[in-house]
């Protein structure tokens, strides 16, 4: 497509006015630039720029009411399991920014910089074994990492840890499954995620600054695991025996679904989103439980409380992006100090601004400041601190 007509697609997107063929066309599009090489630019500067900031800005809640509007998933794409044209629009709009830098534009927003930039985190994990030794996942070799009395792990091609075992061996290796079961850790640090392949085929995507606890094969009658942090869940299908997680102050038991749960420690609950399924979440201090559907969420604090939620948001960590909705300036820089590895600082009377929209993960920090200083909150970047100011 030319130019012009790309520009005239995103517009129309932006502005909710674009068809659905519109919208296809512009998906397509965005697949086949996905690499950011193209070198073509806009006819004048001033209309990328404004081009840019629409896209930029609408990350900022000024109006709810409008950004709602201009951020509406849609449908069509939703049901492929992640919003790639809100992706789209975003990464259309990181070219845009790169194409500026390249030109040495003045007029791109101006963040305080007293450091070097911080670099986005990636894929990074600690394997801690029954016997305590530590294998960085990160460092390791494709490849069998260790053998465990029969039970495998192994790194594959695509870097996901998998635990695999002969049913024969590990009765003769580890014993009967009423043998007290070996446990491994998987721990991410700071800036770091990281998927794993549990030995009944269930897959369990961590966060940064998460572990989960597991045994390297489950009895016959049940799977439990530990989570501090945030992890994704997909559970194989065992009518047999239930998976259960445990975190913190609650436990969430499935037979087999798809789930998120968010137990960071500095947040004010522990959240469970449900994708596909169903679960039980019960709260272990009143032994309350409840049953969450499809697109349900409960939050466990005081009490157990669930609600219907834009569940595109609790994913997006694992999608490769960061979503807001309606969230305050501490709500994001916790999620920015997790992924970057930074701590926020706060000075004078900051304007009660909620953001709501989406920034890709893979941008450095530096460029998702630029973008949040459209809200009129500014930064400065001092080491490792983040000082927010308005």
């Amino acid at each position: 497509m030319h130019k012009e007509e790309i520009q005239e697609l995103v517009e129309k997107y932006l502005h909710d006015n674009a068809s659905k063929e519109e919208e296809e066309r512009l998906l397509q599009w965005y697949w086949r630039e996905s690499s950011l090489e193209a070198e073509w630019e806009l006819n004048n500067s001033q209309s990328e720029n404004e081009l840019k900031s629409m896209i930029y800005a609408k990350i900022i809640k000024h109006d709810e009411i409008e950004s709602d509007k201009l951020f509406k998933f849609k449908s069509n794409f939703s049901k492929l399991g992640v919003p790639l044209m809100f992706l789209a629009i975003f990464i259309l709009g990181s070219y845009f920014y790169t194409k500026e830098n390249q030109k040495g534009s003045t007029d791109k927003i101006q963040v305080n910089v007293k450091a070097n930039d911080i670099l986005p985190g990636g894929s990074k994990a600690i394997l801690t074994l029954a016997d305590g030794r530590k294998i960085e996942l990160d460092e390791s070799e494709n490849g069998i990492l260790v053998n465990q009395g029969g039970i495998k792990v192994q790194k594959n091609s695509d870097g996901i840890i998998e635990y695999t075992f002969s049913k024969q061996e590990k009765n003769k290796n580890i014993g009967s499954d009423e043998a007290d079961p070996v446990y491994n850790t998987i721990e991410t640090p700071v800036g770091g995620k990281y998927q794993l392949n549990l030995a009944d085929g269930s897959k369990v995507w961590l966060n940064s600054s998460s572990s989960i606890r597991f045994p390297i094969f489950f009895s016959e009658n049940n799977r439990e695991v530990e989570l501090k942090g945030e992890a994704y869940f997909e559970v194989s299908k065992d009518y047999n025996r239930k998976f259960s997680v445990r975190s913190g102050i609650q436990t969430v038991e499935v037979l087999g679904t798809q789930f998120n749960i968010n137990a960071y420690s500095d947040e004010k609950s522990i959240k469970t989103t449900l994708f596909e399924g169903e679960i039980r979440v019960i709260d272990l201090k009143t032994n309350d439980s409840k049953l969450l559907k499809p697109g349900e969420q409960s939050n466990v604090d005081q009490s157990i409380q669930v609600r219907r939620i834009d569940t595109q948001t609790e994913i997006a960590w694992k999608e490769g992006y960061f979503h807001f909705k309606k969230a305050d300036i501490e709500t994001v820089m916790r999620q920015l100090g997790r992924w970057y590895g930074v701590t926020a600082r706060y000075e004078g009377n900051l304007p009660e601004h909620h953001f709501s929209g989406a920034i890709s993960n893979s941008l450095t920090l530096l460029e998702v400041l630029e973008i949040l200083e459209k809200s009129d909150i500014h930064f400065s970047l001092e080491g490792k601190e983040v000082v927010v100011m308005p």
